[in-house]
């Protein structure tokens, strides 16, 4: 619980006795390295914050999988679309390594959003930030060229480039896992 309260000092949301105890619904959980915390074809009833470990946001299209995104700690986690819409997921949410989340049912946050005006700001901050790096993420794959991509990528995110697997950024960039080596073996000898 100490690192998400320390999540919403660093934003600047103001937590009071009261909101602190409200926090409490979210509930300490671990999961093991490959197991899914949302898999396609179910509703997302559950919303979590990671305090240990990654999550990746795949899609599986024919046998395929397509990883869309892959948060670490210090953020919030759901199969978007469809903890709003109550709809199945298209999308599996799997811990690549092993987690530790604080896990709140899907009720219990919309009532701690109404309820609390600093959560809805967060919660509208996050839809904002989350809008405008789908954008950003379309207008590259649609712009830019491979190359491209993984430097604006690097710059962007040197967080997810230090500690992400490369065939997921591959993956996230869509490029293939070969292309993308061959592009930093490149990048390595334009340094020496």
């Amino acid at each position: 619980m100490d690192k998400l309260l320390s999540y919403l000092e660093n934003l600047q949301i103001p937590v009071s006795a009261e909101l602190s105890t409200a926090l409490q619904g979210f509930k300490s959980t671990t999961f093991k390295r490959g197991a899914l915390f949302v898999r396609e074809g179910r509703i997302a009833n559950q919303m979590a914050f990671i305090t240990k470990g990654h999550i990746r946001h795949f899609y599986n299209i024919d046998g395929n999988e397509y990883t869309r995104w892959v948060s670490l700690e210090n953020s919030f986690v759901t199969a978007f679309a469809s903890f709003v819409t109550q709809q199945p997921s298209k999308e599996n949410l799997e811990c690549i390594e092993d987690c530790e989340l604080l896990v709140m049912e899907r009720q219990a946050f919309f009532q701690l959003r109404d309820t609390y005006p600093q959560i809805l700001q967060l919660w509208i901050s996050s839809i904002e930030y989350e809008m405008v790096g789908y954008e950003e993420r379309v207008c590259q794959l649609i712009t830019t060229d491979s190359e491209k991509r993984y430097l604006d990528f690097l710059e962007r995110y040197p967080v997810q480039a230090a500690q992400v697997p490369q065939k997921y950024i591959a993956s996230m960039l869509g490029i293939a896992p070969r292309h993308l080596s061959r592009i930093r073996k490149k990048l390595a000898q334009g340094r020496k």
